[in-house]
């Protein structure tokens, strides 16, 4: 670690009174962008297992006189959330906190702490990122984003939560997918209620979500055509952490979806190594992200 001590020479100038300003350090934080697309859970084990259930199938007539048909409910998939801990640490010579003029030795649990947000919207965002990626798969042993997610009930066949043709975000696709999302089915390929409810795209699709889902009129049309999903209340989420500039994703009200399992919440800490005399400041956090239910979003990679 010697390499990574701040000594007076990392930073010469700031032992010297008379500079107008310190600068690229810091730069303005925004509200943690992930926590408007994941649902945040607590944890007190080293990890968490979410199991699933096929339910049951439709009800059948019962003759007079006759027994009901009994069904039998069955284990669906499982998914397990492993609490790794991250952690970033920095340590400054005694003399470099003597002898800084600034202040800017004060400001490094703030700059960890910065890093450590940063941390948490990789990892989060990571799960949409990822989420095109055969090699990252589920519980069902598909990517986040499938056309062959299986059902696990007895009748079996599979499902789909991408366009089978990647598209860029319009009005057109995002209609399709809405319409997707609505004909989601059990683990029995029975129907159940799934709305989308959120518009996650990057910051290059912006302004074109943005019209999209105000327009009260068809977008970039001369006809009269009403522009329907400007009246269904979708929320637009805008993360400058997807890493795909024309990727795209609805996020549904599906239970137990894209998860963030915190384990324990960040914390900073500081101490002196009696030998050295160096201040060591540490930071670290346990948690984990992932999805449970793939029924939690519908996602296209773009064009």
């Amino acid at each position: 670690m010697t390499g990574l001590v701040h000594t007076t020479g990392s930073f010469p100038e700031l032992l010297y009174p008379g500079l107008a300003a310190i600068w690229g350090e810091s730069y303005s934080q925004y509200p943690k962008m992930y926590e408007r697309f994941m649902t945040i859970k607590t944890s007190n084990k080293r990890f968490e297992k979410e199991q699933g259930l096929t339910g049951f199938s439709l009800a059948s007539v019962k003759n007079e006189g006759d027994s009901v048909e009994y069904a039998r409910a069955t284990q669906g998939y499982q998914k397990e959330y492993q609490m790794l801990t991250y952690g970033l640490g920095a340590s400054v010579t005694r003399e470099m906190v003597e002898d800084d003029q600034y202040g800017y030795i004060r400001r490094i649990p703030e700059l960890l702490a910065q890093a450590m947000v940063r941390t948490e919207e990789v990892q989060a965002t990571g799960v949409l990122n990822s989420g095109f990626d055969a090699s990252v798969t589920g519980a069902d042993g598909q990517a986040l984003f499938s056309t062959a997610h299986p059902n696990a009930g007895s009748g079996g066949g599979t499902q789909s939560n991408r366009p089978a043709v990647a598209a860029d975000l319009t009005q057109t696709s995002l209609e399709a997918a809405i319409i997707a999302v609505r004909d989601f089915r059990d683990e029995n390929n029975q129907r159940v209620m799934i709305q989308p409810k959120k518009l996650v795209v990057s910051n290059s699709d912006f302004f074109n979500a943005t019209k999209i889902l105000q327009t009260e009129y068809k977008v970039g049309s001369a006809d009269n055509d009403v522009n329907v999903i400007s009246g269904l209340g979708l929320e637009l989420v805008v993360t400058t952490y997807l890493t795909d500039p024309d990727a795209w994703f609805l996020v549904t009200d599906a239970a137990n979806g894209l998860t963030f399992y915190r384990r324990r919440a960040a914390t900073i800490e500081r101490d002196n190594d009696i030998s050295t005399q160096n201040l060591n400041i540490v930071t670290t956090e346990r948690f984990d992200v992932g999805f449970t239910d793939w029924r939690t979003a519908y996602g296209s990679p773009g064009a």
